[in-house]
């Protein structure tokens, strides 16, 4: 399924937390975050990103070159997944099959890594769509609950807590908080394709509930979390 450029392993046996790391702007500002927030502890853990090359893309090599050069710009470690989707990228929705072999190598390389927390950058709109996303789909009180800000995920026998601490961060912030760091990331065109459900949510259905009501995307993040 997949293959992966190792660092070299760390000596060090302490806290080591991960951050998923896409290149775009949530990704990129979740790990800009965690780097500075580490210059302020004064037991930091060791910090890696990890990125999943899906080969969906013809920029995924550049995505995977900017990634591994910022991991080095913040001197963190640094290691990917290069996932071979094969026949699956033209079978079914290929938005589920590429999230779950996503999570399958996550959860592989924090096994590998002896890391112990796992940090993904949803945020509060992504949370929102996923609630509508349930709903078309016909989901119970389970499904609506949406993304959790923490569970566990495992890989063989090892257990990894995975967080979303920009969950309550809508988009905006994230944006505002690039712009005033002067933070660069990459765009995946991809996005900008509606025939995917998620973008279609996003591009039309959003901005259509917002002129009804400006706060529907706060306002679908909490009824997610009384759910849960």
């Amino acid at each position: 399924m997949a293959s992966s450029r190792k660092s070299q392993p760390s000596p060090k046996q302490g806290k080591r937390i991960a951050v998923a790391l896409s290149g775009g702007l949530d990704s990129v500002v979740l790990l800009d975050t965690v780097c500075k927030s580490a210059l302020t502890n004064k037991n930091p853990p060791e910090i890696w990103a990890f990125h999943i090359h899906h080969g969906l893309q013809k920029a995924a090599d550049e995505w995977f070159i900017f990634c591994e050069k910022l991991a080095f710009k913040y001197q963190i470690r640094f290691d990917f997944r290069l996932l071979h989707l094969g026949d699956d990228a033209k079978q079914g929705n290929v938005e589920a099959r590429a999230r779950a072999a996503r999570y399958e190598a996550l959860a592989e390389l924090c096994a590998d890594h002896g890391v112990q927390d796992l940090l993904l950058a949803h945020h509060q709109n992504d949370q929102a769509e996923t609630v509508l996303l349930q709903l078309l789909r016909g989901a119970g009180v389970a499904g609506l609950a949406a993304m959790s800000e923490v569970r566990e995920l495992r890989s063989g026998n090892k257990v990894i807590q995975l967080w979303r601490p920009l969950i309550n961060q809508s988009k905006a912030e994230l944006e505002a908080y690039a712009k005033a760091n002067k933070l660069k990331w990459i765009e995946d065109p991809s996005n900008q394709n509606t025939q995917y459900r998620r973008n279609a949510i996003r591009k039309k259905i959003i901005p259509l509930l917002e002129k009804i009501q400006p706060d529907a995307v706060a306002s679908l993040a909490r009824s997610a979390k009384v759910l849960a």
